[in-house]
């Protein structure tokens, strides 16, 4: 491409970038001083992106160019991870093209802000970016250790009893990720409680992990939770009880047996992500035993996801049925007043369009939820029928499937008499290198929606096959569930 060419796709596109509100110029020079060249070497450093018109500054860690003669380096971190593109620079009338590979980056260079604007088509997506010019900027080091977003994040050794499974994840600012996920106390005791990590995102794009934390354990002999206590879902709002007042709410399955029957669905409190958790006295907020699906066999009601309706009190509760059929619930709740919740509507999903990873008509559940109040999106992620028999393992599932519902502005759409139609994104499989993928949950803010309406961040528990263990003798323990480990995945909204 010419020097000639090159400007005037600049031009072209300088037009077209200030067509785009971008934030007024932070670092505008009092003195106008400039280099000899027009345009000064070192880091430019991102102040603005906007994605489809939506603003994504604030999910990088660090966004910033770095020019010298002739070269150009692109470093970005986000949760993913960390990226660093280098290529030629030419510098031109209007700015600079930055070439990395086959594709060329024209951006037009505002003295009066020291400023380098892009806009055009990024991955099929309108994208507009101003970097400003920082000569005191230090590009940020990383440290040792960590864990990349699509390896393993945590978890004890493989050679050890222990698993970790059915995550949910609240993202905070760019850089923090509270996880509360499914594990044992004990080597070898199948027992689930509720545990919490704090994970830390470093210079590198690397996850740092505090250490395992049980934050919620089964109750006492004779309650309705004594057995087990998992899936947990998570949000952030204002819930009172006993008098006091507690920003966030779990949603959790809690059982009395051990032959997976008569699960039910429970809520605990707490003033901070990693508590203490306090059980709500109105427990089982879903209960199966007094509901005209109850049977001794039945799996019953759990596996719950909560999204918030209000930013307050008001959420919606979905949770499993398993019962004469294998459906989803949909409940909005009123629980600004845990000691007197009400229940304001309930509904059980319609499944139009509905398919597994294969394309067969199939339910939703084991499903978690996410709402994208940019695109007006209801986002479902859930376990893919039937469970694959193949390696000795045919309890848990091998695919997840992502589905989005346009619901608006409401969810009125989930509760009324309309047929609607779920649509599918993308299949969760054995793509990913792991015999099974289940148990998924969508990394979502506090409030259960979505930090970036062009990205759909997922958790998901990895298992190895009973076949890769033919040794395994751990007190008759099942041969793969000591393999379950939480992994991440993104998937691309176009």
């Amino acid at each position: 491409m010419t020097r000639r060419s090159v400007s005037r796709i600049a031009a072209l596109l300088l037009a077209f970038a200030f067509s785009v509100p971008l934030a007024a110029c932070e670092n505008a020079p009092s003195d106008g001083v400039e280099t000899s060249d027009g345009i000064p070497n070192g880091y430019y450093v991102l102040s603005q992106k906007t994605v489809e018109g939506h603003d994504v500054t604030d999910g990088y860690l660090f966004n910033c160019l770095h020019l010298s003669d002739g070269e150009g380096i692109w470093y970005e971190t986000d949760y993913t991870g960390r990226s660093e593109r280098g290529g030629t620079v030419e510098r031109t009338d209007e700015g600079i093209a930055l070439a990395i590979g086959v594709r060329e980056y024209a951006f037009a260079y505002d003295a009066s802000c020291r400023s380098l604007t892009f806009s055009g088509k990024i991955d099929r997506q309108d994208v507009t970016m101003r970097y400003t010019y920082d000569e005191k900027y230090a590009l940020p080091v990383g440290g040792e250790g960590g864990a990349a977003f699509t390896d393993e994040l945590f978890g004890e050794d493989k050679s050890e009893n222990f698993y970790n499974y059915c995550p949910t994840a609240v993202m905070e600012g760019s850089d923090t990720l509270h996880v509360w996920y499914c594990s044992n106390k004990e080597s070898g005791n199948i027992t689930d409680y509720v545990a919490y990590r704090r994970g830390t995102l470093n210079a590198d794009g690397k996850w740092e992990f505090t250490e395992k934390q049980l934050v919620l354990e089964h109750g006492e002999s004779g309650a309705w939770d004594s057995r087990h206590v998992c899936d947990p879902s998570v949000i952030r709002g204002k819930f009172r009880m006993g008098g006091k007042e507690y920003s966030w709410l779990m949603a959790y399955l809690g059982c009395e047996t051990s032959d997976n029957t008569r699960n039910e669905v429970g809520l605990a409190v707490a003033m901070s992500p990693e508590g203490p958790w306090v059980k709500a006295e109105i427990n089982p907020i879903a209960n199966f035993y007094e509901s005209e699906d109850f049977s001794e066999a039945a799996w019953g009601f759990g596996q719950p996801s909560l999204v918030s309706s209000d930013g307050a009190g008001k959420v919606l509760l979905f949770y499993a049925k398993g019962a004469s059929k294998t459906c989803t619930v949909a409940e909005e709740w009123d629980l600004s007043d845990l000691d007197a919740p009400t229940l304001l509507r309930k509904a059980e999903l319609r499944e139009r369009g509905v398919t597994n990873a294969s394309g067969s008509a199939d339910c939703i559940n084991n499903a978690d939820f996410a709402y994208d109040p940019v695109r007006g999106r209801l986002y479902c992620i859930k376990e893919d029928f039937p469970y694959p028999t193949d390696g000795g393992v045919n309890w848990i599932a091998g695919s997840n499937t992502l589905f989005y519902l346009d619901v608006g502005d409401s969810f009125d759409l989930l509760f009324g008499d309309e047929v609607y139609t779920w649509n599918k994104i993308a299949a969760l499989d054995t793509g990913t290198g792991h015999a099974r993928n289940h148990n998924a949950g969508i990394v979502r803010d506090a409030a259960g929606r979505l930090t970036d309406p062009y990205s759909v961040p997922v958790l998901y528990t990895a298992a190895q096959l009973a076949a890769d263990f033919p040794d395994w003798q751990m007190g008759g323990q099942w041969p793969s569930l000591h393999t379950y480990r939480i992994h991440g995945i993104r998937f691309t909204i176009r």
